[in-house]
């Protein structure tokens, strides 16, 4: 998400402070107390920067938070600029919420239960992600774990960045977005949540599946395959695509990241033109790429898949090949999804 001037003078103010205070406390530690060593006095100063740092809000520009996701630390290009500004109509934003809070896209490092697990491009316009990435960490050896839950979380912070910076259920944001804005009202508290994002009710009774694009069995323990389940991972997609071809793609997947070190993935979409409730997009295709590393960080392989959001198999392609398809399915200039197309 881009931080607003007001957060970035914030930033700068409380880190000028922590510099000065710093200085300070190494000039008076040199006149006061000849036995500090140089070594302790430096090692102080950069505690008081680093705690600066740490003062910065949760509002990750250009994924600057959580960069391990990607390979080589490298940020898909091409498509934070296929993101519309949010559609709402200035005189109908809810009162608190602000127009510029709403610019697209937003830059969500998923955080659950104060940890990033992965991160994801999310269009506030179409209300729906247009790429998550990931660290494949799922073996074949490892079963997925069974009782999965089906609540979906929201962002708090896409409504109003003062909210929590972690992914919380539906009722809580509505408590937390109440707390914060002295209202009263549970329903207004509702609306300003719908206006930032898609909400459960989204999907209803329609025929598409809340689809993650991080899907929950390409991780192996519980509490990753919890944090998949936001709604801003999720995307109308085909039952029967969800359940039949690209399930049988995904498990796939693992078998591939079977050798490999590190198996970084980035899963998304290519916007439609309906919408769910004539709020939510729904995707013409899903698309899939992984670059596979050994323990020194070279690449050994890549791929990918591409379905169209009915039950067709999924089309197996080079990653070179999907960067094609983007540009031809999306009407962009050019799309690049790993560094060096991860070769």
């Amino acid at each position: 998400m881009y931080p607003s001037i007001h957060y970035i003078s914030i930033y700068l103010n409380i880190k000028s402070f922590f510099l000065y205070q710093s200085h300070r406390l190494l000039v008076s530690l040199c006149f006061a107390c000849p036995l500090v060593t140089m070594k302790m006095m430096l090692s102080l100063v950069w505690l008081l920067i680093a705690i600066a740092h740490k003062a910065e809000p949760f509002i990750s520009e250009n994924f600057t938070e959580c960069r391990e996701f990607f390979y080589n630390q490298s940020f898909p290009q091409g498509f934070q600029n296929i993101s519309p500004p949010h559609h709402i109509n200035h005189p109908n934003l809810p009162d608190g919420i602000k127009a510029k809070e709403l610019t697209s896209p937003a830059y969500i490092c998923q955080r659950y239960k104060n940890i990033d697990y992965f991160a994801s491009l999310y269009d506030r316009g179409r209300r729906v992600p247009l790429y998550s990435a990931y660290i494949l960490d799922r073996r074949p050896t490892d079963k997925c774990i069974p009782g999965r839950q089906t609540r979906f979380n929201v962002e708090p912070q896409l409504v109003d960045r003062k909210l929590n910076k972690a992914m919380l259920s539906q009722s809580a944001t509505k408590g937390e977005i109440q707390k914060h804005f002295k209202i009263k009202n549970i329903q207004e508290a509702l609306e300003r949540l719908r206006t930032s994002q898609a909400v459960s009710a989204d999907y209803g009774i329609t025929g598409y599946h809340r689809g993650h694009l991080n899907p929950v069995c390409h991780h192996k323990n519980q509490v990753a395959q919890d944090a998949t389940f936001t709604l801003t991972n999720a995307v109308p997609m085909n039952s029967s695509l969800n359940q039949g071809q690209w399930n049988v793609y995904e498990k796939k997947m693992i078998e591939i990241a079977r050798d490999c070190n590190t198996t970084y993935v980035v899963t998304g979409i290519v916007p439609g033109n309906n919408s769910l409730n004539d709020r939510v997009n729904i995707p013409s295709h899903v698309w899939s790429a992984y670059c596979c590393v050994d323990n020194n960080g070279k690449p050994i392989r890549s791929g990918a898949g591409l379905a169209n959001n009915i039950n067709y198999p999924v089309k197996v392609i080079s990653v070179s090949e999907l960067e094609v398809q983007l540009q031809r399915l999306i009407q962009y200039i050019s799309f690049s999804i790993f560094q060096n197309k991860c070769s």
